[in-house]
């Protein structure tokens, strides 16, 4: 049950590299292929997040459903995996911090807990911190093959907004869709705000996102969005978790300008998005709404909606 082998996968070297010493070396053995997610929180047992559920670890390195001989983490464990995802400067990741995450090499994400201290009416940044939840980004390559003939239709692309509730896979779905239209010969840009979807690391991605494919790294989406627009002559341009006025201003004067946008959104379904005032204007602008959910796995395509909210 998840044990590791002598072959050494992509995701367990990079996260390795960003788990602390005393934790880490309980990790060796463990398989985390398959893993969603490590929770590091102090004071509390390590937890490791599969798709049947969460599996503590003991002394011994080995997985247990029942937190027996588990192992804590404590408040040095939480400090040192902060020096190692900001590579000893905390401060240089101060503006991530501030948003609850860090995302390091290979497009992990380290979401934080701690104290909020609030800064002209918002968060100004977190102190305290005592709680480290590690997202592990993967690459699927097929991910797409169910949705991609709906967006991309006798080669007309649709301007496409999927729908999914955190950790169902649309960051995962949006790679596999730029990979695939880029080796369509589209012009792709990925304007990747919270450095998730490339995982850029010293202007290289991560992931095979296609040979067309331009990248905009941790740039603000809106001004990100209309600065690809106006450099890279896209035919589509992608990108994650929208949802604020200027994100919807943004994509009104991409698509009026011709261009085709794919992009996601936190929800549900549809329909919960059409009760919400301000995001049934936003849901106009797209041909295409598909939803995503975990009923079957990460990724489970629930459904395709064309314009007229009919089912494809």
């Amino acid at each position: 049950m998840y044990i590791a082998t002598n072959e050494t996968t992509t995701i367990r070297s990079g996260i390795l590299n960003y788990i602390p010493s005393g934790i880490r070396r309980r990790l060796f053995n463990i398989s985390l292929d398959e893993a969603r997610g490590i929770r590091i929180c102090s004071g509390k047992p390590v937890c490791i997040y599969y798709s049947d559920g969460c599996y503590y670890i003991n002394a011994r390195g080995i997985l247990s459903r029942i937190p027996n001989n588990a192992v804590y983490a404590k408040k040095s464990d939480i400090e040192e995996a902060l020096e190692l995802a900001s590579k000893s400067s905390v401060y240089s990741v101060h503006d991530e911090i501030k948003n609850g995450f860090i995302t390091v090499s290979g497009g992990h994400r380290i979401g934080i807990t701690g104290t909020a201290v609030t800064e002209n009416g918002g968060i100004g940044f977190l102190k305290d911190i005592s709680g480290l939840n590690y997202r592990l980004a993967r690459e699927v390559k097929g991910a797409a093959d169910k949705v991609i003939d709906k967006i991309y239709y006798n080669n007309v692309l649709k301007n496409t907004l999927i729908i999914s509730p955190p950790g169902a896979g649309k960051t995962t779905m949006l790679r596999d869709i730029a990979r695939q239209l880029s080796y369509r010969g589209m012009r792709v840009s990925i304007v990747d705000e919270r450095r998730e979807i490339a995982a850029m690391n010293e202007g290289q991605s991560a992931f095979d996102l296609g040979f067309s494919t331009d990248i905009l790294d941790g740039a603000p989406k809106p001004e990100g969005m209309l600065m690809m627009l106006r450099s890279m002559s896209p035919e589509v341009i992608i990108t994650d978790e929208i949802g604020k006025e200027e994100d919807i201003s943004a994509i009104e004067t991409i698509i009026n300008s011709g261009v085709k946008i794919i992009t996601t959104i936190h929800g549900k379904n549809r329909n919960q998005l059409l009760h919400r005032r301000d995001l049934r204007e936003m849901c106009r602008y797209f041909d295409i709404m598909l939803t995503l959910s975990k009923r079957q796995g990460v990724g489970t395509v629930e459904e395709i909606y064309d314009v007229s909210g009919s089912g494809l």
